[in-house]
This record gives C-alpha cells, sequence and structure tokens, in this order.
C-alpha cells in the first residue's frame, strides 16, 4: 500500500493549470490533509480583470502588469520567508505562469517591456520543489466555469481557453526546473470523490525526479479494472 504523505524534498509545491482547472481545490485539500500553509491567487482583487476579459485587446496590460506584481509581493513576502513554512507550502499557482498569459494576451510592442520587469522580478522569486500540471480537455474546463459561476469570468470564450489550454500544454512540454506530475484530469473528480484524491496523492508520493504523465482511465474503465481486479483477489483467497 501506498503511503500517502508529502515527500520530505517536497517544502514548496505549486498546483498549476488552465483557468477552471481545480488548482484552489487542489491546494485546499493538499493543505488541510497534510496542514500545510495555502497560497491562493489573488485574482478577485485585480481591478482590471473583469474590463479585461470584455475588451481584452486593450486591459491586457494592465491585467498583466497587476498580476505581475501582485505574485512577486504575494511570494517573496511570504513564501520566501523560512518561518512560514508550516512542513511545507501548496500554492495554487507559479511565478512562471504569468509569462503564459503575457504571451497570449500581449502585443509585440507590450511583451518585451513586460519580459524585462518579469525577468528582473523573478530574480527574487523561490523556485518550487515540486509542480503539478492539472491538465484537461477545454470542453471539460468550460463546464467547471460555468459551473463555478464567477462574474467577472462570464465573458469567458471558448477560443480563448483554447489558446491558453494549447499555451499551458506547451510550456510545461518544455518544463524542466523542477519535479512536474501532469495529470489528466477529465476523468477525476477529487472534490467529491475521495478515491480520485488519493489517486493524486499517490502519484505525487511515486514521482521522483523528472516528468511524469498519468492519466486516469474513464469510469466505466476503472469498474472493469475493479471488477478483475477483484476477481483475482478471490482466486489467490
Amino acid at each position: 500500500m501506498i503511503n500517502r504523505t508529502i515527500p520530505p524534498n517536497i517544502s514548496y509545491l505549486c498546483i498549476e493549470g488552465v483557468i477552471g482547472a481545480g488548482k484552489s481545490t487542489l491546494t485546499a485539500m493538499i493543505a488541510e490533509r497534510f496542514g500545510g500553509l495555502a497560497v491562493y491567487e489573488d485574482a478577485e482583487n485585480n481591478p482590471f480583470l473583469s474590463a479585461f476579459y470584455s475588451d481584452r485587446v486593450n486591459m491586457a496590460f494592465q491585467t498583466q502588469l497587476w498580476f505581475l506584481l501582485s505574485r512577486y509581493r504575494q511570494l517573496t513576502g511570504g513564501v520566501e520567508q523560512q518561518d512560514l513554512f508550516a512542513g511545507f507550502t501548496v500554492s495554487d499557482y507559479m511565478f512562471a505562469k504569468d509569462a503564459i498569459f503575457a504571451g497570449v494576451n500581449l502585443d509585440e510592442n507590450e511583451f518585451p517591456l513586460y519580459s524585462e520587469v518579469a525577468k528582473t522580478l523573478s530574480r527574487k522569486v523561490p523556485k518550487p520543489d515540486f509542480v503539478i500540471y492539472l491538465q484537461a480537455s477545454t470542453n471539460t474546463l468550460l463546464r467547471r466555469i460555468e459551473k463555478r459561476g464567477r462574474t467577472y469570468e462570464s465573458d469567458m470564450d471558448r477560443q480563448y481557453i483554447e489558446t491558453l489550454n494549447e499555451a499551458y500544454n506547451h510550456f510545461f512540454f518544455h518544463y524542466t526546473e523542477s519535479p512536474l506530475l501532469i495529470i489528466n484530469t477529465d476523468n477525476l473528480d477529487f472534490v467529491a470523490n475521495d478515491s480520485d484524491f488519493d489517486e493524486i496523492l499517490d502519484q505525487l508520493s511515486l514521482t521522483k525526479w523528472g516528468s511524469s504523465y498519468y492519466c486516469p482511465p474513464a469510469e466505466q474503465d476503472r469498474q472493469i479494472i475493479n471488477r478483475h481486479k477483484a476477481g483475482r483477489d478471490e482466486a489467490d483467497q
């Protein structure tokens, strides 16, 4: 049986994913299970965010710069302070994700300026010991966004989520700065099903340095697998 604990070499764990992937929820669940410090992105206090979703072209730079500075202040004012690590810290974002959104939303004049500021700030931001990327299809993400019903996300369109999804997949395909676990969550509901949450913890316990990918089967396939397993167990008795 797998020992579901946070590996001792992980002091700072980041949960990543596109909008609607379940980052904040999983962060809260892991922090509660293991008594860790939870750090959440301050998205709802961004004064430009609602206008950005209505007019991304004209509101992108203000929105992006606010997020960049907010993430910088939060991580350098909290996560980097060792006395705040209660065994470990788990965050629902990583500082490097900011560049994903900047690459999607900023134009050719804005992006170079943003990049210079981000590069300077990143030198003081702590790097995660481990990253979990919650991958999902665009259809799954849109269903989850609609279900949670946040007002400032009401103007979200499919093409934007699709573009972000492609950018995230590209980023994490090339990511090598820390151990990475990619989990396809299309067939997982770790909020409603304790066993799905345990699956994630199992994969975290098993993963070592490098990148790993976990794609759980659909529910009907799991039932078949479990029946076969139960049959083997009975035969062994």
